[in-house]
């Protein structure tokens, strides 16, 4: 039985980034930036893998305005805080703020003397600033979870908790990309730690979601010919597969005001559900709401967070669909392997368009199985086909 892989320290950085620490000239600058990456990571990993899931609600009913709330929250508040202070620390006490450069009017700093001093300089300046507005937020976080409207609702003082700390993850990102890019042309997802779990973690959810959309669509359309004491057996199918999403490891990274949309659905569904009979109307006024938010959902994975993820699965794709047509001209064998790969790999677009996803369910089925020339060959150019069809903003 294979031994499970060990999970990486929490400091640990991606090995683009090192390479660039090792090939900086500035000996000095480079173990002071260490520092702050290493601290960086640490609050990444810590913002990502802190679990809050076991503190949000599970049913749509009020928790009321008592000191409960608070001091069941407040060791994730906490934790939540504890990286980010820590990198704040580190940021200041490698990159203090020049002291002749507090009040712009007084002091004064002499010009860079190379290209080397001045990149230094930059980068000196881009982490005394985020420091600040890391410090700033921090204060925020502070306030709002504080507000008596917040601290009386759980969902409400869990939404600012994943609010802030997606926000804290954005800008430590940035911080970290920002610096890097400085000495030279890197990706960000090549050198800000816990990126490509984020983007995998996206990936799941996106797929996940128009999943729950089709199967949900699915029954709204039988619901469509059912007569009414036929409803609330779907009615509570309905809720089944809300459920089962809701155990899915991929709905963990819902937004938490659409996991409460979930939870209140839920709820509507297992009360229509207990009765006789429904309108013909009743299920989809439910429903109907959440598809549209399921849809908004993939669509904002799509554009805030995999949009450079999706244009490197389609080169991907792309390049592997020209291997199978060498293949297939020379006579190779080859050619249904690389189309599985090529099939295997778009999964990571799955859910960025209805007609590109119905047809990998389809052509993942018949891969694999020994197709015939003709088969590969019409397999192919509807492949290329669907993935040029595919729509990038």
């Amino acid at each position: 039985m294979p031994m499970a892989k060990a999970r990486p320290p929490q400091d640990a950085l991606p090995s683009r980034l090192e390479v660039l620490l090792d090939a900086l000239t500035d000996r000095h600058l480079a173990d002071r930036l260490e520092h702050v990456y290493r601290a960086a990571a640490l609050a990444i990993d810590r913002l990502g893998h802190l679990n809050i899931v076991k503190y949000e609600p599970t049913s749509v009913e009020p928790d009321g305005a008592d000191l409960s709330l608070w001091e069941t929250m407040a060791p994730a508040i906490g934790e939540t805080l504890m990286g980010v202070n820590h990198l704040i620390a580190v940021i200041r006490e490698k990159f203090p703020a020049d002291e002749r450069a507090v009040d712009a009017g007084k002091g004064w700093r002499p010009p860079p003397a190379s290209t080397d001093e001045r990149l230094a300089q930059e980068v000196e300046t881009l982490l005394q600033a985020s420091a600040v507005r890391l410090a700033r937020r921090v204060g925020d976080l502070g306030e709002r979870v504080r507000r008596p409207e917040v601290v009386s609702d759980r969902w409400g003082l869990m939404t600012e908790l994943q609010t802030f700390r997606l926000d804290f993850r954005s800008r430590i990102g940035d911080l970290v990309y920002l610096t890097a890019a400085a000495f030279e042309d890197v990706r960000r997802e090549d050198v800000v730690p816990g990126h490509t779990h984020q983007v995998n973690a996206a990936v799941a959810l996106r797929g996940a979601t128009m999943d729950l959309r089709r199967s949900l669509q699915g029954r709204l359309e039988r619901a469509a010919k059912a007569p009414p004491e036929g409803l609330p057996a779907l009615a509570r199918q309905l809720e089944d597969s809300l459920g089962a999403f809701s155990t899915m490891p991929a709905s963990l990274t819902l937004r938490t005001r659409d996991k409460q949309r979930v939870v209140e659905l839920r709820a509507q569904l297992r009360e229509a559900g207990s009765r006789p009979l429904l309108e013909a109307e009743a299920l989809p006024q439910l429903v109907q709401p959440l598809l549209a938010m399921l849809e908004r959902v993939a669509e904002e994975l799509t554009t805030q967070l995999l949009t450079a993820h999706d244009r490197g699965v389609w080169a991907s794709c792309g390049a592997r669909l020209e291997q199978v047509s060498m293949h297939l001209a020379l006579g190779s064998p080859g050619a249904e392997r690389v189309l599985v790969e090529a099939l295997e790999r778009a999964g990571a677009l799955y859910g960025r368009s209805a007609a590109f996803d119905t047809f990998l369910r389809k052509h993942r089925r018949a891969t694999g199985d020994g197709l015939e020339e003709a088969a590969l060959r019409e397999t192919l150019e509807t492949f290329r086909e669907r993935l040029a069809a595919l729509p990038f903003h």
